[in-house]
């Protein structure tokens, strides 16, 4: 059996085992059903925003000029 304290302003953490196999993220929402006098819970599932950035490269963004300077330089090489 796995279980965790609740503190006296009614937080607790949950155990890693539990994070682990619910494959939970930090400030991820979770979901309390309560069902039979027992408490289910899930993790929320995925929005469109929650997925933000997600595809993000991590190069640091450029500015409008050093974009246009890049593009010269590219299209110099290219037709030398």
């Amino acid at each position: 059996m796995i279980s965790s304290t609740l503190t006296g302003k009614w937080q607790t953490t949950i155990p890693a085992e539990v994070r682990k196999v619910l494959h939970l993220k930090p400030r991820q929402r979770l979901i309390y059903e309560l069902v039979e006098g027992a408490v289910l819970v899930r993790p929320q599932l995925e929005t469109l925003k929650d997925l933000y950035g997600f595809l993000a490269d991590g190069k640091v963004p450029i500015t409008k000029s050093e974009e246009r300077g890049l593009a010269r330089k590219a299209r110099a090489t290219r037709y030398k």
